[in-house]
């Protein structure tokens, strides 16, 4: 595959023909595989997480999923891409190909409900698809807990954090009570909190290792859905290609609603988000602003 690079990151010149030749390929492999569909916003968080960048580099394909990847990649490379290609489109070619009939796929990520309802409606269009689960995997409010830092900072500063970040919401007026409940985590807490994230990984781990699926669609969003591919793909032997597909769930089930047909092919998929959901306002701003200032620079 022809690929080039952007801020250091790679992505591969490819078609979504090409793309669903590849996909066939891996299913049949005896080895594992994993996809990112990569967009602006992730191409700005691997400039300040190494970690991220090495995964998406390592990846067997890497994806444009944007209309900034596709502007950026001409004004640095002096190339054109061969398309566009959203993890949302890329679900729909997959679940319409002819390989996938004998293929089991799950379903994993999302808020409670999102991804058993996008399966139910991928189910009732390709009447033949193989969905053997559909969940959120590790629930939100454990894998998002932001506590667990005590390999990176002593007891003694992050007491003092603690009592910092107490005296300044406690001056923007907010009740001790909810204070107490929100800051006062000792050393204790802290590893008890992170023994419950791995013991919420392993069941899922058990969890999908049970029905053996072929393909995994992970919706944790990035960067924490290639994060747990790359950690976790080894695990689930059965799995031959996850794909980090962010909040496709979301519109597929339909609770968000896809920019008008216009708006895609224009590349303002960004402009009908933000009127829909206002409060992404600094992930659009990462997206547009940030990015493009980055590439200029660069």
């Amino acid at each position: 595959m022809i690929q080039t690079k952007i801020l250091d990151v790679k992505i591969n010149k490819i078609t979504t023909k090409e793309v669903l030749e590849k996909i066939k390929s891996f299913l049949l492999s005896d080895k594992q595989h994993y996809i990112v569909t990569l967009n602006p916003e992730m191409l700005v968080e691997a400039q300040k997480n190494n970690y991220f960048k090495k995964i998406i580099n390592e990846a067997d394909v890497v994806i444009p999923d944007g209309i900034g990847i596709m502007l950026a990649n001409k004004f640095l490379n002096h190339k054109t891409l061969s398309e566009k290609i959203t993890g949302i489109d890329l679900i729909y070619k997959i679940c319409e190909a002819g390989f996938i009939k004998d293929k089991k796929l799950y379903l994993l990520g999302a808020k409670e409900g999102i991804a058993e309802e996008a399966a139910k409606v991928l189910s009732k269009k390709y009447g033949y698809l193989n969905v053997v689960g559909a969940e959120e995997g590790i629930p939100a409010e454990i894998s998002n807990f932001q506590f667990p830092i005590s390999n990176k900072f002593s007891i003694f500063n992050f007491k003092i954090l603690r009592q910092v970040v107490k005296k300044i919401v406690r001056i923007c007026g907010y009740r001790k009570k909810i204070l107490k409940q929100s800051f006062d985590y000792t050393h204790d807490d802290i590893v008890q909190d992170d023994n419950q994230v791995n013991k919420s990984c392993n069941h899922l781990i058990q969890r999908i290792n049970k029905v053996q699926p072929d393909m995994l669609f992970v919706a944790f969003g990035a960067p924490k859905q290639e994060e747990w591919i790359y950690t976790n793909l080894k695990k689930l032997p059965s799995v031959k290609l996850a794909i980090g597909v962010g909040g496709s769930f979301d519109f597929i089930s339909g609770k968000a609603k896809r920019a008008p047909l216009i708006f895609q092919r224009l590349g303002f998929e960004w402009l009908w988000r933000l009127i829909l959901e206002p409060r992404r306002i600094k992930r659009i701003y990462n997206a547009t602003v940030k990015f493009g200032w980055m590439v200029l620079k660069k």
